[in-house]
C-alpha cells in the first residue's frame, strides 16, 4: 500500500500477531472523518473471554462491537468514524479477571480523535466502561 507507513511498536514481542481494521467503519454521516475512534486490544490468553461494545448514549444501541477473539497475546485494532454525539466504551471479559494477569499480560487502549482516553493495564474484572463525547471540530 502505497503512502502508509506502518511503525515498530513497543507493543510487540516475539511471536506476537497484529490484526487491522481496514477501510474505517463510517457511521451515521457519510462525511469525512479522520479517526474518531481508534481502540488497539491486546488479548490474553483466552481470548475468547474478550469482547467490547460501543453504545450511542441517546439512543442505547449499539454502533460498534467486537470479539470473542481467537488468538492468544495477539493485538487486534478497530477504527470507526462516529456521529456527533456522546457514547459509552465498554469493554468485556467474560472470565471476570480482565486481560490480565494468571491469563497473560494484556491491554486495551481507546483514543478519540487521537486523543487516548482510556489506557488500561487489563485489570477491570468483568467489565470497564467509559463515557465519550464525539464532537465536529
Amino acid at each position: 500500500a502505497d503512502g502508509i507507513d506502518f511503525g515498530v511498536s513497543t507493543w510487540f514481542l516475539d511471536d506476537e500477531k497484529m490484526t487491522f481494521s481496514l477501510p474505517l467503519v463510517h457511521g451515521i454521516d457519510s462525511g469525512f472523518c479522520s479517526d474518531d475512534f481508534l481502540l488497539v486490544v491486546k488479548t490474553d490468553n483466552k481470548p475468547f473471554q474478550t469482547r467490547w461494545d460501543v453504545r450511542d448514549n441517546d439512543n442505547g444501541e449499539t454502533v460498534l462491537q467486537g470479539g470473542p477473539y481467537s488468538l492468544p497475546q495477539s493485538i487486534h485494532t478497530q477504527r470507526a468514524c462516529l456521529s456527533d454525539g456522546n457514547y459509552t466504551f465498554n469493554m468485556h471479559d467474560l472470565g471476570g479477571d480482565g486481560v490480565c494477569c494468571d491469563d497473560g499480560k494484556g491491554f486495551f487502549s481507546l483514543y478519540k480523535n487521537g486523543v487516548e482516553v482510556v489506557d488500561s493495564n487489563g485489570q477491570f474484572g468483568n467489565k470497564n466502561s467509559t463515557v465519550f463525547v464525539v464532537s465536529s471540530p
